[in-house]
């Protein structure tokens, strides 16, 4: 299958306020054949600088964000398509990857996973849960394959199996700087508590609750190396690890006593 006539592949992002970082991303696949952006009606520049290139289809809608990003998978029209998010930046290698296989696509793959290359308080990390084997994620599927369950902002997504790795990695200019992995934690753990059934909700016994903290540092410091990386090592263990198991249960122990008491929480 020549170049010409390849597959055809759709980018899905999900956008919200993104105007200062979206640009890059959508150069990087100026080569794909529709770029599919679903936003929650930012009020930014956001729309107005993914709608200045030719490949993007711009979609305003309010849901969580892969709540979104299923609309997105709907909308596609493309053979393939890929999910991406806003801060995400395909490389040479892994386009040139992505492009070789869909001109020769093996028909029994149904979706295909990228490794991405994190970067955390604004630099790229290596240990720790940013090991090269734990950065391995599912982005690409048939059309028609995949789709997220939407019960919570870090959950996997669905698809069907055999699954192929691709060479080559994206950049994932995630959290990049402590503001704003404060706010990414905030937002992301409350979006999961409200979605906390009456059973889930219940909070987690104080004895389980450190003893999981603390395990969570130890593997992510010691065991995997957090370490190696100084003070980003102790960071990132920390943030990724102990802090956001905190906030989040702080925010489910909260819901659950203001509901325990009769106060009002709308």
């Amino acid at each position: 299958m020549s170049e010409a006539k390849r597959q055809t592949v759709s980018v899905v992002i999900p956008t919200y306020n993104v105007a200062a970082i979206i640009r890059p991303t959508l150069e990087a696949i100026r080569w794909a054949d529709e770029v599919v952006v679903v936003d929650m009606f930012s009020d930014d520049d956001t729309k107005a600088i993914c709608s200045s290139f030719p490949n993007v289809r711009f979609i305003e809608r309010k849901d969580y964000i892969y709540g979104n990003v299923n609309h997105g998978l709907e909308q596609a029209t493309s053979d393939w398509v890929i999910r991406l998010d806003s801060d995400e930046m395909i490389g040479e290698a892994l386009q040139k990857s992505i492009l070789a296989f869909l001109a020769n696509p093996d028909p029994k793959i149904k979706t295909l996973r990228f490794r991405g290359v994190h970067r955390i308080f604004g630099f790229p990390a290596h240990q720790g849960v940013f090991q090269e084997r734990f950065c391995w994620r599912k982005h690409m599927f048939q059309r028609g394959t995949a789709h997220y369950v939407v019960k919570s902002e870090h959950e996997d997504i669905v698809s069907q199996e055999p699954i192929l790795d691709l060479p080559g990695y994206y950049d994932h200019f995630t959290n990049m700087s402590t503001d704003e992995v404060v706010r990414k934690f905030n937002y992301y753990t409350t979006k999961d508590v409200e979605r906390f059934t009456e059973e889930e909700l219940a909070p987690m016994p104080v004895g389980r609750l450190l003893y999981r903290a603390v395990r969570m540092f130890i593997l992510y410091y010691v065991q995997w190396k957090g370490y190696k990386e100084g003070h980003l090592g102790l960071y990132h263990s920390l943030f990724r690890g102990p802090v956001y198991l905190f906030i989040e249960e702080a925010k489910r122990w909260e819901r659950w006593e203001k509901k325990r008491q009769g106060i009002d929480t709308q």
